[in-house]
């Protein structure tokens, strides 16, 4: 067996819930052992589920819609994503997703370069 790769089933990783927003995750950073970008799985429940609105002072982010339409709020805009789409945040834009629908959403986020404590909240307008 080799360990140049890691692998992880998503339905059997461990999920915690976010200290700062109680939303359900998969902290594939740790169960991969990633080095040059971090990675977790966002589990939106429906209604009026919200992640903090933030900016990154370096990291840019990549927002995959895995289970969806997914709603992401990109500076003054609030986008729908189709499932199996992608959206690429540079690191000042404000970002926050959020799920005001009926129908849950799972989002799979990576950044990079793989900065810890990067993100920056601000007060939602």
């Amino acid at each position: 067996m080799t360990d140049a790769y890691r692998a992880v089933e998503l339905a059997e990783a461990p999920r915690v819930r976010s200290e700062k927003s109680g939303t359900e995750t998969v902290d594939l950073t740790t169960d991969l052992g990633l080095a040059e970008m971090r990675a977790r799985v966002w589990f939106l429940e429906p209604g009026n589920t919200r992640k903090p609105l933030h900016r990154h002072a370096t990291q840019e982010e990549l927002y995959v819609v895995l289970e969806g339409p997914g709603r992401l709020r990109v500076g003054d805009e609030t986008l729908d994503v189709p499932t199996d789409a992608a959206v690429r945040v540079p690191p000042e834009t404000p970002r926050q997703l959020l799920n005001d629908t009926d129908r849950p959403h799972v989002w799979l986020v990576v950044g990079a370069p793989p900065v810890e404590h990067d993100g920056r909240p601000l007060e939602t307008p």
